[in-house]
């Protein structure tokens, strides 16, 4: 018998997208084109679990034949991520939990218990008051039926409770016998505060919030209040006197929290958990943010510098997909507008760095770039160009103008003008990329420099 020793939830983080559609989005991949290598990526269709809704096994896993992000109605398909649970076997083996092992074990299925714990905890994060956390708990089950995550808070209006979506213990079967959960999202709504309802607010699907009781309804953050968020005031609101922002008491059903798995095998009680989260669709599913998740995980489990295991080619290809994805940004954005440019007689005519750096230290309102450098076409062309540059072997010469982490507050006509431009990071100042990424980037153009010298030998004639 293979005995079970430990159990995972592997991935231990699932990224959910919300989406108000009854069927979750197909699996796929962005690729790139081998024919057209500067393109945008194409987007590929992958095997897709499906799962019947009464029974709640999964009954196929074809590859769907075109993507589609919205159903017939216009509503967007929810990203539902699954996750499995695993087991660290008495071979050190880490390998799927299946219904062959668990029975190795005199278990079953059944045996198998869940809960789920999430919250949305915005509005407590402005207003200090822990009567406006939302939470919601499964409690602890077995079956294969859906489990509503109930948003519940204090300070909501009698009976009222917030939607963040549910999740499922999957029935395995012969032909699917793994252990697993999916999460689906909430549908991705705006609720309001009490005497806000859809028919006077067209925001709003729903009055949740209790006035009467809690503060969220013409909040106001406190200047100078040092737990702010930076940049502040990043919530529904309107202009008040002195230049405050007043909340409109809304709130959204994004949610994150964690999974916990439970199992007790021969005597004892086995227990593993993992972490799960929902965020808004993917509007441009093709493109990859300069900065993402992935890469603040691989400087946590990496280091942020590059290390011997890291070779020339990884590196080159790290300054690679940073150049594309800065194309793939460049691509989406109105870069003069962005820069602070006066468009159409408009000065400082959307949010930009350049209103984040006069707003926050008083420095006089001026475009980080020469407004006539900054042409959209102009710029997505040359990345394009140094794109195919580096495709075909150059060293990224772009790596002397990466922004470290520590320039992120240099407010000089360089410091501004160091990449990525005209973007900001979480702290309100300009985006920098992680420190991992910019050393493999600048190991990538060491490395191709001392390959220049590879052809000669040591009399310096060639080789």
């Amino acid at each position: 018998m293979t005995a079970i020793l430990e159990l995972r939830i592997l991935p231990p983080l699932a990224i959910g997208r919300l989406g108000a559609a009854t069927e979750p989005m197909d699996n796929y991949t962005a690729e790139l084109d081998p024919d057209e290598p500067l393109a945008p990526r194409v987007l590929v269709p992958a095997p897709t679990l499906r799962v019947d809704r009464t029974s709640g096994e999964i009954v196929d896993d074809e590859v769907p034949e075109e993507l589609r992000f919205t159903d017939g109605h216009g509503k967007v398909k929810p990203v539902a991520p699954f996750v499995e649970v695993w087991a660290l076997t008495e071979e050190l083996v880490l390998r799927p939990l299946t219904m062959e092992l668990l029975r190795a074990n005199k278990v079953e299925p059944k045996d198998v218990r869940w809960r789920t714990r999430v919250g949305n905890h915005k509005i407590e994060r402005r207003t200090y008051d822990l009567k406006d956390r939302v939470d919601a708990d499964t409690g602890w089950f077995t079956d294969h039926g859906e489990h509503a995550l109930t948003g519940r808070c204090a300070n909501f209006l009698a009976d009222k409770t917030l939607p963040l979506g549910h999740v499922r213990y999957i029935k395995p079967t012969a032909e699917y016998p793994g252990i697993r959960l999916r999460f689906t999202p909430a549908g991705g709504y705006v609720y309001g505060s009490g005497g806000m309802i859809g028919e006077h607010d067209p925001n709003v699907v729903d009055a949740l919030y209790d006035s009467t009781k809690g503060t969220w309804r013409g909040h106001v953050d406190k200047p100078g209040d040092p737990r702010l968020t930076i940049p502040n005031s990043i919530y529904a609101g309107d202009d008040g006197p002195h230049g405050t922002w007043i909340s409109r008491g809304y709130l959204d059903d994004e949610c994150d929290g964690l999974v916990d798995v439970e199992l007790t095998v021969g005597g004892r009680k086995l227990t593993a958990y993992g972490r799960i989260g929902a965020g808004p669709p993917a509007y441009a599913p093709d493109s990859v943010p300069v900065r993402t998740i992935a890469d603040e995980l691989d400087q946590a489990l990496f280091g942020p510098r590059a290390g011997d295991h890291d070779t020339p080619e990884d590196a080159h290809k790290v300054a690679e997909e940073v150049l594309r994805r800065a194309l793939e940004s460049v691509r989406l954005m109105n870069t003069a507008v962005m820069n602070g440019n006066t468009v159409d007689g408009r000065v400082d005519a959307a949010s930009t760095m350049v209103r984040q750096d006069s707003a926050d230290t008083g420095r006089t309102f001026e475009p980080i770039m020469a407004p006539s450098l900054v042409d959209t076409a102009a710029v997505f062309a040359l990345h394009q160009d140094v794109l195919a540059a580096l495709r075909s072997g150059t060293a990224p010469w772009f790596a002397d103008v990466l922004r470290d982490y520590d320039e992120v507050g240099d407010l000089t006509a360089k410091g501004r003008r160091k990449m990525p431009a005209l973007m900001r990071g979480a702290d309100g100042r300009s985006l920098a990329l992680t420190r991992r990424q910019v050393d493999l980037v600048r190991k990538a153009a060491r490395q191709e420099i001392f390959r220049q010298g590879q052809g000669a030998d040591e009399s310096g004639g060639p080789g």
